[in-house]
């Protein structure tokens, strides 16, 4: 899924056209932390029914594949300490969407988390499911970790920016040009905050 939004277009991490072995590192090490427990993986799921034109090589399909894929690309076997939320019918359903809240290394920051590499499936966009995605994220956050604040940045020029604004968060700062996409490309780090 990661390289299927990335290549439309999506903000999570790289510029397309992108393979998967260009994510490989990237998501090796996101989900890592998943497994180690300090990030938290938060997945909305359809009935396996609802996606037919699913392709049977799509790393993340059904729940259990993307436990599998979890544990494939980390090179470990998930364990207790994965906290991950799901929302949605399962078992067998297919993951359409997932993003990571990050946990801030510093004591004095354990009161919120970053949201990092928000996707839902470029094949159920539009569907309302990224809004649900950010709310089932920010309830989890406040419920299940007793969070009091969530936190994320984007790259401004790619309409992000109105999406999280929808979902109630507000921008608290901006560095101009942070964001290099190509050489002649930059754009604003867009940062945004939301009270739980």
């Amino acid at each position: 899924m990661w390289v299927r939004v990335t290549n439309e277009g999506g903000s999570v991490g790289f510029v397309p056209p992108v393979t998967a072995d260009d994510i490989r590192p990237t998501a090796a090490r996101s989900f890592e932390k998943v497994r180690q427990g300090t990030d938290a993986l938060v997945c909305l799921t359809l009935p396996a029914e609802s996606d037919k034109n699913a392709q049977k090589s799509d790393p993340v399909g059904s729940f259990q594949d993307a436990q599998n894929e979890l544990a494939n690309v980390s090179g470990t076997k998930s364990d207790n300490r994965a906290s991950t939320a799901l929302s949605g019918p399962l078992p067998g359903g297919r993951v359409v969407a997932w993003l990571l809240l990050a946990e801030s290394e510093s004591l004095l920051r354990r009161h919120w988390r970053t949201v990092y590499r928000v996707q839902v499936d470029p094949k159920h966009q539009g569907a309302g499911l990224g809004t649900a995605l950010m709310a089932a994220a920010a309830a989890y956050a406040k419920d299940a970790l007793g969070l009091e604040a969530l936190t994320l940045m984007t790259r401004s020029g790619t309409g992000a920016e109105r999406f999280y604004k929808r979902c109630g968060y507000r921008e608290v700062g901006r560095i101009p040009g942070a964001i290099r996409v190509a050489p002649n490309d930059s754009r604003d780090e867009v940062h945004f905050w939301l009270d739980l």
